[in-house]
């Protein structure tokens, strides 16, 4: 019996070479997930190589550590034999892993069987390639206990590998843990089968003679084998470290150089109007300070106007929207042909338009507004349509109509609505006798403080499909309150004052309870895996207890987490990032998806959302909307789908009205859509009769004749 020592220091080199291959295997195997075809392959089959040099160059590290009184050596061709085996069969098992997006059991058993034989197979093989005048004795219980070892290390190497595909929140530390335990369980194999061998030179057992060297060929002895495979080890990891990290660096390149030029259009286009290009709320509204702060400074005054088309919306309906945007344009281009360069124009949003006209008089005023009602009424043509409207407009002047935005907006909208009250196709400066608008009035207030207690608010829900398969996933849950003399208004109407008022807070709760209610009585209805996302507003995402408020109710109604999805918009993420990163990690780790809603409409920064735990991304309907082939817009939306796509985050469109948008967003990548071309919203009564006849899956021929039907 041959004693038999081991080097600690080889023993623990070993093991490091173990951990560096395994954590170049799971770096290889994650870039695989968001590379294109041909480098997807490059990184499965160089992932799976190093994987494999370095479960072989563990494997005689090892056997090195093993101190003998005798000079040992290695069989040349076994030696080979043992490497080009552990190097098949981890590229083989790491690509049948890794290459799907699912991993199925199936697979997953095959690819485990595959590497765990090879890694068998080499180390036996490695172990017969030892020759001197010994003898070795085997444990059959420690060898068999080595093969187990080895099919599990495999198990576990391979579902890592897949797992840690995606580039999640601390998915470094996750791999170096991961790499960790691979190591370990490569190299608990290795030694176990270590220890099933017995050393003897009594003559006996497994003899392998150096005299043996005339008939298996060359050998090499233990000085040349540590330094091949140190030279060997050393090299191949250093040149896949370096690739992976030039890798790294090209991808963070591509990735910062991205997001710099989409938060350059995202930031243009939140301040600018799409269709029209002139300046849009947003973007008024820093006018609008800014002429503010001069006028007090320099004691001037100046002009508020707002405008609105008369008529536009039998425009709309006679002629279709694409007619009522190339209107819209042609518009513009006629009012910004009566200004000067010292006045801004801006189109807040459908046919309202403003214009701030600095340093002016109440005669200049009139003579600007009566040339560009003259224009406005000339005939439009627009594709062999011949289309008259009219212009309504009203004007506040600063400092006698307020001293503030908020005052001379107010007053400038008044004027205006009480122009088309009185006919339209006019103007008007404010005075203090013009009536308010039904939405400010006291009666409408008290009616919306009221709405709660008298069940006024309904839920109404819109269908959200996947693309292109075009399969029923779930419903976004839309507010909707029935008013008793003006029926069902949409949130437009009441949602501001219900914030500005604290109401929100209730309505919200509201909200999440009758949306817990409902997925609850989807399940007992057959539809368990019908999904719901709700709006949170920013002044609810800041309420103290909205964790509690959530799994409150989804715990009444048991109900599993993963089919509520929470949708917040990027200001409100952005505005608290800390609060907001941890209340929506809780969020996330309980199983609900975070989606950041109206993405685009913001202060977009995509650098910053990165840090969210967010798993959806909603692209605002303004983008879908001017979306067509070579628009500004497909390349802003295809840039955001790229980079949500980069940080894991599926994409969904809301807005969807033609078949062109369809047909465009789904062959950039867009996973789910919304819209009117699909479906409206509807009351949970007619959701209800949906999901009975077409529980998942509505052809388009028949959700293209619902854009008929009222909203």
């Amino acid at each position: 019996m041959l004693y038999v020592s081991w080097d600690p220091i080889l023993v623990g080199i070993s093991f490091l070479v173990a951990f560096i291959a395994s954590f170049v295997a799971l770096d290889s195997a994650g870039k695989v997930l968001n590379s294109e075809p041909r480098r997807a392959l490059f990184w499965r089959i160089s992932g799976g190589a190093t994987l494999g040099m370095g479960i072989w160059s563990m494997h005689f590290v090892g056997m090195l550590a093993m101190k003998m009184p005798i000079m040992m050596h290695y069989d040349f061709e076994l030696t080979i034999l043992s490497f080009v085996i552990a190097l098949l069969a981890s590229t083989l098992s790491l690509n049948i892993a890794v290459s799907g997006h699912t991993l199925s059991t199936r697979r997953l058993i095959f690819s485990t069987l595959v590497l765990g034989s090879g890694v068998v197979s080499m180390h036996y093989i490695g172990m017969a390639a030892m020759m001197s005048f010994v003898s070795i004795y085997w444990n059959i219980p420690l060898v068999a206990l080595s093969l187990v070892i080895a099919i599990a290390s495999a198990w576990v190497a391979l579902w890592l590998a897949f797992s840690l595909r995606q580039n999640t929140h601390g998915i470094f530390i996750n791999r170096v843990y991961a790499s960790l335990v691979m190591g370990i369980a490569i190299c608990a194999m290795h030694y176990t089968g270590m220890s099933a061998a017995t050393f003897s030179n009594d003559g006996l057992g497994i003899i392998v003679r150096s005299d043996a060297l005339h008939i298996m060929g060359r050998s090499v002895g233990e000085q040349g084998l540590s330094l091949w495979v140190a030279t060997t080890t050393l090299v191949i990891f250093g040149i896949m470290l370096f690739i992976s990290m030039i890798d790294s660096q090209l991808r963070t390149a591509r990735l910062t150089d991205s997001l710099r030029q989409l938060n350059l259009q995202l930031e243009k286009q939140a301040h600018y109007d799409p269709l029209t290009g002139l300046a849009n709320r947003i973007q008024f509204d820093i006018l609008l300070d800014s002429c503010l702060n001069s006028a007090a400074e320099e004691q001037t005054t100046f002009a508020l106007i707002y405008m609105d088309l008369d008529r536009f919306k039998l425009v709309n309906d006679a002629w279709g929207h694409h007619i009522g945007d190339r209107l819209l344009v042609a518009v513009a281009e006629r009012l910004s042909a009566c200004i000067n360069d010292k006045m801004s124009l801006a189109r807040l949003g459908g046919d309202e338009f403003t214009l701030l006209v600095p340093q002016t008089s109440e005669e200049e005023v009139d003579a600007l507004i009566r040339r560009m009602i003259a224009t406005i009424q000339h005939p439009f043509y627009e594709l062999s349509h011949v289309i008259n409207v009219s212009l309504s407009a009203g004007v506040s002047f600063y400092p006698e109509h307020g001293e503030n935005a908020h005052e001379l907006k107010l007053k400038a909208d008044t004027a205006m609505y009480s122009v088309k009250q009185e006919g339209s196709n006019g103007w008007a400066i404010y005075h203090t006798g013009m009536a308010q608008k039904t939405a400010d009035a006291p009666q409408f207030l008290q009616d919306l403080s009221q709405a709660l207690a008298r069940n006024q608010f309904e839920l109404w829900y819109q269908p959200q499909y996947t693309a292109p398969e075009h399969t029923l996933t779930g419903f976004e849950a839309l507010l909707r309150w029935r008013h008793p003399q003006q029926g069902v208004l949409l949130p437009a109407t009441f949602l501001p004052m219900l914030e500005k008022t604290g109401l929100i807070i209730s309505v919200g709760q509201w909200v999440i309870e009758s949306a817990c209610r409902q997925l609850h009585c989807w399940n007992n209805q057959g539809f368990p895996h019908l999904t719901l996302a709700i709006n949170l507003s920013p002044i609810q995402f800041e309420q103290h207890n909205i964790y509690e408020q959530v799994t409150d109710a989804l715990t009444r109604y048991h109900v599993d987490p993963t089919r509520l999805t929470l949708e917040i918009t990027e200001n409100t993420a952005l505005k608290n990032l800390e609060r907001s990163v941890h209340l929506l990690t809780q969020f996330a780790q309980l199983g609900i998806t975070v989606a950041i809603d109206d993405f685009g409409t913001g202060y977009s920064n995509m650098l910053m959302l990165k840090k969210l735990p967010a798993t959806e991304l909603k692209i605002d309907k303004s983008f879908v909307k001017d979306i067509r082939e070579n628009s500004r817009n497909v390349k802003i939306v295809s840039t955001i789908i790229d980079i949500a796509h980069s940080m894991n985050m599926r994409v969904i469109a809301e807005g969807i009205e033609t078949t062109e948008q369809h047909a465009l967003l789904t062959n950039m990548g867009c996973a789910f859509l919304q819209g009117f071309l699909f479906a409206r919203p509807q009351p949970v009564e007619k959701i209800s009769v949906l999901l009975e006849h077409k529980p998942f899956a509505m052809s388009l021929e028949c959700s293209e004749s619902s854009q008929k039907k009222p909203a």
